[in-house]
């Protein structure tokens, strides 16, 4: 549930937060909330994780050390996961006082579903766009070589 906060020309919704919402249900009613903070005219403007974040990152382990403390990721998913699925990983952070652990749970909302969700909630998409590794926007956006899905919308 998104409070009104007043009314911006900009909500955004950065690095994979939407996809922490695990339902479509969850996703229109985010995007109520967002509709209902924006200004005349304003935008909308999220990103997503794409199936190939999915299917490669969240299937990986893997481990980074610095300064005497060891983060590991260990992905659960399979790569060949299916649209709209939900998926998993764990992290661990070790060598901190006190060590850190946790899950990450993340659905894939396929665009259609996406679209969908912003009409409902009385958006007009303006844009989807797809990035890779190299974080330049293009269209049209493709999930097999993306990385993550931006949408843009305003007030219908």
């Amino acid at each position: 549930e998104l409070p009104h906060f007043g009314s911006f020309d900009l909500v955004w919704a950065l690095d994979d937060a939407i996809n922490y919402l695990l339902s479509e249900e969850e996703l229109k009613s985010a995007l109520i909330g967002m509709r209902a903070n924006l200004a005349p005219g304003g935008l909308v403007m999220f990103d997503l994780n794409t199936l190939r974040t999915y299917r490669t990152f969240f299937t990986e382990r893997q481990v980074v050390e610095h300064e005497g403390s060891r983060l590991t990721w260990s992905g659960n998913a399979n790569p060949d996961v299916a649209a709209g699925s939900i998926c998993e990983a764990r992290f661990e952070i070790e060598g901190g006082d006190p060590a850190t652990a946790g899950q990450h749970r993340q659905r894939h909302f396929p665009e259609a579903d996406v679209i969908s969700a912003l009409a409902s909630a009385g958006l007009e998409c303006l844009e989807v766009l797809g990035h890779g590794l190299d974080g330049v926007p293009r269209q049209p956006l493709d999930e097999a070589q993306h990385t993550k899905a931006i949408y843009i919308a305003r007030a219908a």
